[in-house]
């Protein structure tokens, strides 16, 4: 196999999926796939989700591009991201520096959490999806691979090494201006760690890779029900059981769902407020104090001339967040009114709720690299204040309520006869 073709794929690698019958696990109907040749979507009939997205590149690129990252990631973690000299002494940033910073300010949580999804999540994420992508390759089919990949999948969106060079990005550019700023070794992994990321995300075709460690069904009855991990469609008798393919437990609609979401979204309510009120970060300038805000620090960005940065922050940190709250919040209400308007309007709501959550992290990420870049015993030091963990419970809350809803909930609620 040439180089080319191992990156890349080879052009037999795009197939029209065989016509299996499969479940849609944002509204549940159970249909069959139509034909299709070549790179393209596959969309639910019912509430428009995508079924099946082909790249046209095959196994063998989304392959190359986990490994990669997974190589990437241990000297993105553990090299300087940046370096900058200060009155003759240099500091520099790290991953592991800015964490380690949030647990000795007495926030060690907010430690735990970052370093959960810049280190352990990563790893865990491409280390689970290099390892399923090549046993696949290697023509094996283990027990392990499909609760393997549901797994990694789910990990996605809380591996967050893409949103954080948007954060090291921002930091960048606020301390560039003043300061004589290096981008180090681990900053340069990062950036290409993020970008293979966004490859990987964007090569993979995840339906032909359930389909390779198990088929689709052929075949089901008019009461079957759905895998919402891996769209393994089962007989209705067999909800509360395991999906052959995935372990992942079947269910119509997950029990609980909506009382946990609701839970989880009225705790970022509460958050909400605490995050904007208080400042994220406290300068100190020569025993002088500067508070600064999420507002505050957009507003800067835009008096320095740094619109498109002043744009990127006020969306992931104050819009994105609004609409996670209310957006789940007029779905809980909607299914609990069993209302039967604009359902794929609600359904699209939903899906863009879990793409965008983890893009929030941003200015939580900027912080976490200012830490050990910009002390200077005395003179200079950054520490964080009420706002950040208060905005990272509101960032980690709306994720989890996103999550912990069924989206299937609001089409069978809106079958339902409403009561009282």
């Amino acid at each position: 196999m040439s180089l080319a073709s191992f990156l890349f794929g080879t052009p037999d690698a795009v197939r029209d999926p065989p016509h299996g019958v499969i479940g849609c696990a944002w509204c549940g109907l159970v249909q069959r796939l139509p034909a299709r040749s070549g790179p393209g979507v596959i969309h639910c009939r019912r509430c428009d989700a995508p079924l099946e997205r082909m790249s046209g590149r095959g196994l063998d690129a989304a392959l190359a591009c986990a490994v990669a990252t997974l190589v990437l990631l241990p000297p993105a973690i553990l090299l300087p991201l940046m370096r900058v000299s200060l009155l003759g002494a240099a500091n520099r940033s790290t991953i592991t520096a800015g964490i380690a910073g949030l647990w000795h300010q007495g926030w060690p949580l907010a430690g735990i959490v970052l370093a959960a999804e810049l280190i352990a999540l990563p790893l865990a994420r491409f280390g689970l999806l290099a390892a399923v992508l090549a046993m696949l390759r290697a023509g094996r089919r283990a027990a392990w691979l499909g609760p393997a990949f549901r797994i990694a999948e789910r990990l996605d969106e809380w591996a967050t090494i893409d949103v954080f060079l948007i954060g090291c990005i921002i930091g960048y550019s606020r301390v560039a201006p003043f300061l004589p700023v290096r981008i180090g070794a681990g900053g340069a992994c990062v950036i290409a760690a993020a970008f293979m990321t966004m490859i990987t995300r964007a090569t993979l075709e995840r339906r032909a890779i359930w389909r390779s460690i198990g088929p689709e069904s052929s075949h089901a009855g008019h009461d079957a029900i759905a895998c919402a991990a891996c769209g393994h469609v089962a007989a209705a008798a067999d909800a509360g059981t395991r999906c052959p393919r995935c372990r992942a437990t079947l269910w119509r609609q997950r029990p609980h769902a909506t009382a946990q979401a609701l839970a989880l979204t009225l705790a970022g309510f509460i958050f909400y407020p605490i995050a904007y009120l208080y400042p994220m970060e406290i300068d100190m300038r020569a025993g002088t104090a500067h508070a600064h805000s999420i507002l505050s620090g957009v507003m800067k960005l835009f008096q320095a001339g740094l619109w498109p940065l002043g744009l990127i922050i006020f969306t992931a940190s104050v819009a994105i967040p609004l609409i996670k709250l209310f957006g789940i919040a007029w779905i809980i209400l909607s299914s609990h009114r069993h209302s039967t308007r604009r359902l794929r309007l609600k359904g699209h709501v939903c899906r863009l709720i879990v793409e965008i959550g983890r893009w929030s992290h941003i200015d939580v990420f900027t912080v976490a690299v200012f830490l050990p870049l910009l002390h200077l015993s005395g003179l200079l030091s950054i520490d964080v204040a009420d706002g950040l963990p208060a905005f990272l419970a509101v960032v980690v809350l709306t994720m989890l309520a996103a999550r912990a809803l069924d989206p299937r909930r609001i089409w069978i609620a809106a079958r339902e006869p409403a009561h009282g």
